[in-house]
């Protein structure tokens, strides 16, 4: 019997959600009048004072001094955790305290508890006007959403994925005093704007995180089929009041600008009419990019806005503080080192000078992203090098090799004309697990195998230092890749061994293995191969 044709529709690809915790409804007694009777507040977790953010917010992998000395095949492991490392900043205090606000002002205006709360959440979608219609500002009883506009790789998106996980993600509520109060409240939502700008795949994103999250069928049921903007639009608005939606983040919005026909200015007036109508506040996260477009179509929500628009810059260099000097204070970039800096895996430990501070600084910028990523290849480059130390030389070969793509930018940083770059909507991100795996393929083939493999008291003549002093380079570390050569035959007829045409891979392949070389090595100072990391499609930010 032969295979008939199925009607059904394919399943679709699953949304990838960036999802919290659940909890179960516990309440509070509020300090504060008028949070005082809500659930929605009262379920949340206790304002924190400064130092609770602080302690919080920090995550630090554990460390342990003494796997320095272990093979190097298992330290670019331990290199590629330490990445986890997030330490917090005076910005992401600021940002904790934003969202620490907003949500419970958002909230203190839809008490579900209230007689007129479930009235307002149908008068209030029904206002929702057509998406293209443009929507003027309106007086709201407490300020609501903002933006957070920087540059690409300082760790917005990573801060406040941090910053909403110290919330409960879904609070499920029973009983509330004396009462039945069956609710499941979504206290924050992160989205990312399609890549299309599309205002139609933002909506089918929404249902679908939702029924990913609380098993639900709002897709099915309201984006089915051949439903319009304007008919989802409601409906999305209507799921976020039932749920107590306490904030909507909206992560990319740089991707507005790739819009068509007008998809952009409808989004942002969607978002301003759900703020205005619903209470619901929204934040938008995006790249510099995305500064006309909210500048010129989003100055409703801006102009209300009291938490203020939040800029995210790169980190700025500021004085070096010695450590012996209690009188100065040691700037954000500083601050940020000394944490990294206690990760090493290299055999021979250095301290953070101001040397290695501004020129990692030099190289990267302040670019958060790019400091942590070229410091721990950095760590690679000296393992697998056999240097066992990270120097400034260091620093910048691989800062030259795996920042190659953004160095335009990073020049216009240099020289200072920063209007040169807001331009440019994004920088590729490095990719460190192709480092590490070409890392890994390089060890059996250099002269360091018998330490990678554990075995320097069956081979005593291979001496490994475990002192902190910084030893002598024995091995030249990699420079950037030359222009290609013109190179003579590989072997001389005479010898009887092959001859190889000029610029042939196997005679330079050969050359390297002769003379010790790995054959990628020897091959990427001919200029014959780039590293692939040039041409993977870049992350997002």
């Amino acid at each position: 019997m032969t295979d008939q044709p199925s009607d059904k529709r394919p399943e679709p690809m699953p949304l990838l959600v960036f999802k919290g915790r659940r909890a179960k409804a516990s309440y509070l007694p509020q300090e504060i009048t008028g949070y005082r009777g809500n659930p929605f507040i009262e379920a949340l977790p206790p304002i924190l004072t400064e130092d609770e953010v602080i302690e919080a917010l920090a995550y630090y992998p554990n460390y342990d001094e003494a796997e320095r000395r272990l093979p190097s095949h298992l330290r670019l492991h331990l290199i590629q955790s330490a990445l986890q490392l997030f330490a917090p900043l005076p910005i992401h205090l600021d940002l904790e305290r934003r969202f620490s606000r907003m949500i419970r002002a958002s909230y203190q205006q839809r008490n579900p508890l209230s007689r007129d709360f479930w009235r307002d959440v149908v008068e209030g979608i029904e206002a929702l006007e057509s998406s293209t219609t443009v929507v003027g500002n309106r007086p709201r009883p407490s300020p609501l959403g903002f933006t957070i506009i920087g540059f690409p790789g300082v760790g917005k998106s990573t801060s406040v994925e941090s910053v909403v996980s110290l919330y409960p993600q879904v609070i499920y509520h029973s009983h509330y005093g004396d009462r039945d109060f069956t609710h499941a409240q979504i206290v924050w939502l992160k989205l990312e704007c399609p890549h299309d700008g599309s205002i139609k795949g933002l909506c089918l994103n929404f249902f679908q995180a939702i029924d990913d999250i609380l098993g639900t069928n709002y897709e099915a049921n309201y984006a089915g089929g051949r439903r319009t903007v304007d008919e989802m639009l409601p409906q999305m608005a209507r799921v976020a009041a039932n749920h107590g939606l306490g904030v909507l983040v909206i992560d990319e919005i740089q991707r507005l600008s790739h819009a068509k026909s007008g998809g952009g200015k409808r989004m942002l007036n969607f978002f301003v009419q759900v703020a205005n109508t619903i209470g619901v506040p929204v934040v938008l996260v995006g790249t510099y990019a995305a500064k006309a477009i909210l500048s010129g179509e989003f100055h409703q929500i801006r102009r209300g806005t009291g938490q203020g628009d939040l800029v995210w810059d790169r980190m700025e260099e500021e004085v070096w503080s010695p450590e012996k000097d209690k009188k100065s204070k040691p700037g954000v970039w500083q601050l940020f080192l000394e944490s990294l800096w206690t990760y090493q895996y290299v055999r021979n430990a250095c301290p953070l000078t101001e040397e290695l501070s501004h020129v990692l600084y030099e190289e990267t910028q302040g670019i958060t992203d790019f400091a942590a990523k070229v410091y721990m290849l950095a760590q690679v480059r000296a393992i697998v090098s056999g240097e066992e130390v990270i120097t400034a030389r260091i620093i910048r070969s691989v800062a030259r090799d795996s920042l190659r793509q953004a160095q335009k930018v990073l020049d216009a940083l240099r020289r200072g004309d920063i209007n040169s770059v807001t331009d440019i909507e994004d920088i590729h991100p490095i990719r460190i697990d192709d480092y590490i795996k070409q890392a890994q393929k390089q060890l059996p083939r250099t002269k360091r195998t018998a330490e990678a493999e554990g075995a320097t008291e069956a081979h005593p003549e291979i001496s490994v230092t475990t002192s902190d002093t910084p030893q002598p380079p024995q091995t030249d570390v990699r420079e950037a890749a030359p222009k290609p050569r013109r190179r003579k035959p590989r072997r001389d007829k005479k010898s009887g061994a092959a001859a190889f045409e000029k610029g042939d891979l196997r005679g330079e392949a050969a050359d390297g293995v002769e003379s010790g070389t790995p054959a990628n090595e020897s091959l990427q100072k001919a200029g014959l191969i780039q590293s692939a990391n040039e041409f993977l499609d870049e992350e997002a930010a």
